[in-house]
């Protein structure tokens, strides 16, 4: 294109104007299809800021209408190349969005289907308010990556961007606020469902390239240094994504698989004093536990977790290895910290805790872990959750179904 009015630039401000004018999504796309074989991240940005600083369109206006821009360019984004490594806070930004996709077609569909059929809200008012996390994604995007773009030049995408996650915030809000009084519109769901799933789509097509283009190794150093402060939602159980993967990146360690569990033996026997097991009977028992089991050693470095079907808190293998503070949120680390102290230094044996949420009832018990000589060898985490447990009553002396 030759003619400095046939730039991409101007061409794609011409589409997004007739866009706000009015003119069908279905019509703009195929002459987008027809004028670009692909945009870089760069040129939308342009687009928008020319239209805010220079030909009036308001903020508001870009917003009510970011969707329609977003279907119009979806996959014809020009992506960056490469992979990027196990625990990048780009890495983890991408992974929670594959995990708040698969949480919104797996659990929130399952359990709104249900209250929608019962208006039964307990389970499904939990479920929006897990939804509500989303706030830790966006506030990350907001707070650590917005400024390094900013800085750049790039002003008119985060501006945009920002008021539509304000937008999905206050949606997920008026939705918790029906399910607590036992409504429900369909519409407003729709809507929320919908705005959230356009995000995603925005952040993966168009946010993305312009974070590789526009921050620096050293820009991504901070914000995974900063990260943990805002907190992470959605790839907790994803290795390579979860919170500990993030603090080791921000560290610069090397994120694998631990190599115990590479050079696993699952024939190799395990004797113990009263018994023994073939290492893949010792795996399947400790498995079939009704609970979640974690051990951490005497040098506080998480050495293993137990792998049951289901799960009170999420584990990934590359926590092996790691400390045991990169294992728990700030703001419940000094409960740990002390607690283990305690057991070091022989002042207590085990502790309790417990804690509600969506029904469920959660026990959580320590317990110190000595030899037959009474040293310190680390602290063992038992999880269950019990809330049938607490439910028995009488008793029940026969087989399910004989009674």
């Amino acid at each position: 294109m030759s003619s400095s009015n046939n730039t991409p630039v101007e061409v794609l401000k011409s589409i997004l104007k007739r866009l706000h004018a009015g003119e069908s999504a279905d019509q703009v796309r195929e002459e987008f299809a027809a004028t670009f074989d692909g945009i870089d991240a760069a040129s939308i940005a342009q687009a928008e800021r020319q239209l805010i600083l220079e030909e009036g369109v308001s903020v508001d206006e870009i917003r009510n209408l970011c969707d329609v821009h977003a279907s119009v360019v979806q996959n014809q984004v020009i992506a960056p190349d490469g992979k990027t490594e196990l625990g990048h806070p780009l890495m983890i930004f991408e992974e929670e969005n594959k995990g708040l996709d698969a949480f919104l077609h797996g659990k929130y569909a399952v359990d709104k289907a249900a209250y929608v059929a019962s208006r039964s809200g307990e389970t499904f008012l939990h479920t929006l308010k897990t939804l509500y996390k989303v706030d830790r994604h966006y506030s990350r995007k907001e707070n650590l990556m917005f400024p390094y773009l900013e800085r750049n030049g790039v002003t008119a995408p985060p501006k945009v961007m920002w008021a539509v996650d304000d937008e999905i915030r206050q949606l997920i809000k008026d939705a918790i606020a029906q399910v607590e009084q036992g409504e429900y519109n369909a519409e407003h769901f729709t809507a929320m469902e919908e705005k959230i799933k356009s995000m995603i789509t925005k952040e993966n097509n168009i946010l993305k390239p312009m974070l590789v283009d526009n921050l620096t190794p050293e820009d991504w150093t901070v914000v995974a240094q900063e990260s943990p402060q805002i907190g992470f939602a959605f790839a907790e159980h994803i290795a390579g994504a979860s919170p500990s993967d993030a603090k080791a990146w921000a560290r610069g360690e090397e994120i694998t698989e631990s190599a115990e569990a590479k050079a696993w033996d699952s024939s190799k026997e395990i004797n113990l004093p009263s018994g023994y097991f073939a290492g893949k009977e010792l795996q399947a028992m400790l498995d079939t536990l009704p609970c979640d089991l974690t051990f951490v050693n005497a040098e506080g470095n998480v050495q293993y977790f137990s792998e049951g079907k289901t799960r009170v808190f999420p584990r990934t293998r590359t926590i092996i290895g790691r400390k045991v503070e990169d294992c728990h949120p700030p703001k419940s680390l000094h409960v740990v910290e002390e607690l283990i102290e305690s057991f070091k230094n022989g002042e207590k044996d085990e502790e309790s805790f417990w804690i509600q949420r969506g029904g469920m009832f959660v026990l959580i018990r320590y317990y110190a872990v000595r030899d037959a000589e009474g040293t310190y060898l680390g602290v063992l985490e038992v999880t269950e959750e019990i809330s049938g447990l607490r439910s028995l009553e009488g008793q029940k002396t026969l087989l399910a179904g004989r009674e």
